[in-house]
């Protein structure tokens, strides 16, 4: 059976290389006489997980689009290595010993779970992108038939989504990086707040 082909409007993708949060795209449209050649960016991020593309250009020359593609991937690369020297401090990969094992019947909401970094591009494959807070999903709730969860990113904040079978384990406490009980303490302290803001108002 023939792989359907992947497409960015009337442009077949040729090249699709993701780095960080993103793709960076060439596509080629050979009946397209004056601009053939297409680079752009492509995300996921969104609930379904669907390609959408943005920042799209479009050009005559194949070497062109070339210069503009690896141009795109320096600067995603740039983004990524900025970051990592804006850690508090070196962060590698949580392993397995550290977290306990997910049951079918586990509720995840409101807990500190870790993701498996196979699951995870390369590039993100250390604690602060492994180490999220459930926030909901059907797939969090125990000994349900959805897979959906949805979380957020106890480093950074943002949110993300995942497949329960994408997740490791729970994070053990005495395995918690002090980074992440202080984030954790505000999460939970923010949380506490709004509800007494709420009556507050009344």
């Amino acid at each position: 059976m023939e792989q359907e082909k992947r497409m960015a409007g009337d442009y077949e993708i040729y090249h699709a290389l993701p780095v960080g949060r993103i793709e960076v795209i060439l596509g080629i449209d050979a009946t397209n006489p004056e601009k053939p050649y297409l680079v752009c960016y492509c995300d996921q991020n969104n609930l379904f997980g669907i390609d959408q593309y943005y920042g799209a250009e479009g050009y005559a020359d194949y070497l062109q689009a070339m210069r503009e593609f690896t141009k795109l991937m320096q600067w995603e690369i740039e983004k990524l290595q900025a970051e990592r020297s804006a850690l508090p401090e070196p962060m590698g990969s949580v392993p397995s010993a550290h977290c306990l094992p997910i049951k079918g019947e586990d509720e995840l909401n409101g807990k500190l779970i870790v993701i498996r970094p196979e699951r995870l591009r390369p590039e993100f494959r250390t604690a602060d992108h492994q180490v999220v807070w459930v926030t909901g999903g059907f797939g969090a709730s125990g000994n349900s038939r959805g897979r959906a969860v949805f979380a957020m990113r106890l480093y950074s904040g943002d949110e993300c989504r995942y497949n329960r079978e994408d997740l490791l384990g729970f994070l053990k406490p005495e395995h918690t990086p002090t980074w992440a009980a202080e984030k954790l303490a505000l999460l939970q302290a923010e949380k506490q707040q709004k509800p007494r803001m709420r009556d507050e108002a009344r």
